[in-house]
């Protein structure tokens, strides 16, 4: 066993989440004939480990082993067989995170001030009243919902700490 395999091994003996979402990734580059490269493999596990979508140049900073120019290329490329989609934010740069199907349902809060968007894990309350909302919009404008994103637009905590700091 390669010390790959055993790293993506669970202390339980089983197969990791990690080894699972590498091997689905893996078969969704196999599909279009296409490798998964390690640039690849690396930007996968960074984007499995956020809390919140990232931009390239945070995944550079997080794993500089991987050129700029090479992640941009590999997100490109994650995004076109489904692994990766962009999130909209308030500001200009694109943040990125793994598909729902792989990284499971959420929302986001996006920071109108700095920028910043943080994932928001919806509550079996929230998801009623968006499905409500949903059900609503649906039958008000004779459109079939498939599925839906949520975010919440506002400012974070450190820009309201820092508003709450700055001189008047």
């Amino acid at each position: 066993m390669s010390n790959e395999d055993s790293a993506e091994r669970s202390p339980s003996g089983g197969v990791s989440h990690l080894a699972a979402l590498h091997h689905e990734v893996g078969a969704r580059f196999g599909r279009l004939d296409q490798r998964y490269t390690p640039a690849r493999r690396v930007l996968v596990e960074v984007l499995s480990a956020a809390a919140r979508p990232l931009t390239v140049p945070e995944l550079v900073a997080l794993r500089p082993e991987v050129p700029q120019s090479s992640a941009y290329r590999n997100v490109t490329a994650l995004m076109d067989v489904g692994v990766v989609r962009r999130v909209a934010g308030t500001d200009d740069h694109g943040r990125f995170e793994l598909t729902e199907d792989l990284s499971g349902h959420h929302h986001h809060f996006a920071c109108s001030q700095c920028g910043k968007v943080e994932d928001l894990q919806p509550s079996a309350r929230l998801e009623h009243a968006l499905a409500e909302a949903a059900r609503v919009a649906s039958e008000e404008q004779d459109f079939e919902i498939t599925e839906h994103r949520f975010d919440f637009v506002g400012r974070c905590s450190d820009c309201r700490r820092r508003a709450r700091q700055a001189p008047t």
